[in-house]
């Protein structure tokens, strides 16, 4: 499954989401921590909800789910952004970063959001100042902190503007022993579209990056830039099995021989891929059902344990009542003798008797086998 999207992704959900420029925020709610829900409306176009799952996903949605809570986060974010438009949706690129800016009169705000590592949601002030986060980070190369300058990391190579001179320069100082990991983490590609370079370029994947030739390396820039600028003709992709197992923008020959099944735009597909693998939320009334059922069960078990017990005690009882007779003389028995000598003394005297099996000198008790 994709846990992630990759920045070729992004690119091209973020031409989709022009739609959503110029759309007022009508609410935003946050029902868990890493999810954000964006109700816009924009006139003559209706509303329209923008699903942020931070560090991995994010779709535009037709229909609302119902959200029992907003947590802290979300009403910040309320509080900033209630009523202020949207009027730019950018990717800081190659990164797996988007960019929605916001004004409202003559302020001006901006919502970062990363979807690498664990990811996060950065609100900052027009001057790109951090409000709050919804992670505070210290990193060797940036810190994530209110009051503090929104940084971010940037990667040697875009590819989204990588020329061929650059592209030689990478795989000449490459660190890695093949073309298609070099393509897929130092030029960011990821391993999917980096498998499909190679594949569109007819190239061994497992060629040293520093023995690609200058033919092999116009190929590859071909390629890059074929993928880049593609037509959007969404895909979700299926195994043999006919279970889910990707998304992609456009057809992709590293999927010629699968089942696919087309979607109007690349979002509807992400919605649709994700939503196979999405969790069923147990609502409050649901858990309160649980938890009563589970009480309910424990008391059973409890109950049947009683009757359980009941019943031995029942039978020791009535076993007693039958002996009774035998059971008085020994006592009658050990107290006589208790008298007499010690408890030590009276366990050795009884070592073979037919009825007392066991002395505990101790706790000065003694078993009694009875029929």
């Amino acid at each position: 499954m994709k846990k992630q999207l990759s920045s070729i992704d992004l690119h091209y959900l973020i031409k989709e989401f022009q739609v959503l420029k110029d759309s007022r925020i009508d609410k935003i709610y946050q029902p868990e921590k890493e999810l954000l829900i964006f109700s816009l409306y924009k006139t003559n176009a209706g509303k329209k909800l923008l699903r942020i799952e931070t560090g991995k996903v994010l779709f535009i949605m037709e229909e609302k789910e119902q959200y029992e809570e907003i947590l802290g986060f979300g009403q910040l974010l309320r509080k900033h952004l209630d009523g202020y438009f949207l009027y730019e949706i950018e990717q800081l690129k190659p990164e797996r970063i988007i960019k929605l800016s916001f004004k409202a009169k003559d302020d001006k705000k901006c919502l970062y959001l990363e979807f690498f590592g664990k990811g996060n949601a950065i609100l900052c002030d027009e001057h790109n100042v951090i409000i709050n986060a919804l992670e505070h980070h210290e990193f060797r190369e940036r810190v994530v902190k209110p009051r503090l300058k929104y940084v971010y990391p940037i990667m040697n190579y875009n590819m989204f503007e990588i020329d061929g001179k650059q592209l030689e320069e990478l795989f000449k100082n490459s660190k890695k022993e093949s073309v298609v990991v070099s393509l897929a983490t130092e030029l960011g590609l990821g391993g999917l579209y980096s498998e499909e370079v190679c594949l569109l370029s007819n190239l061994d994947k497992s060629i040293n990056p520093k023995n690609i030739n200058e033919k092999q390396m116009q190929s590859i820039s071909n390629s890059i830039k074929k993928i880049i600028n593609n037509k959007i003709d969404a895909k979700v992709v299926f195994d043999e099995n006919g279970n889910v197992v990707d998304v992609t923008p456009f057809d992709l020959k590293y999927y010629e021989k699968h089942k696919k099944q087309e979607f109007k735009t690349f979002s509807e597909g992400v919605n649709y891929f994700y939503s196979q693998f999405k969790e069923v939320k147990e609502s409050a009334s649901d858990r309160k059902i649980k938890e009563l059922q589970r009480i309910i069960e424990s008391q059973k078990q409890a109950i049947e344990e009683l009757r359980k017990e009941e019943h031995e005690l029942r039978q020791k009882g009535e076993l007693i009542y039958h002996n009774y007779q035998l059971i008085k003389e020994v006592l009658d028995e050990i107290n006589k003798a208790s008298k007499k000598y010690s408890w030590k003394e009276i366990k050795e005297i009884l070592k073979n008797h037919k009825t007392i099996k066991e002395v505990n000198e101790k706790e000065r008790k003694v078993v009694v086998e009875i029929d």
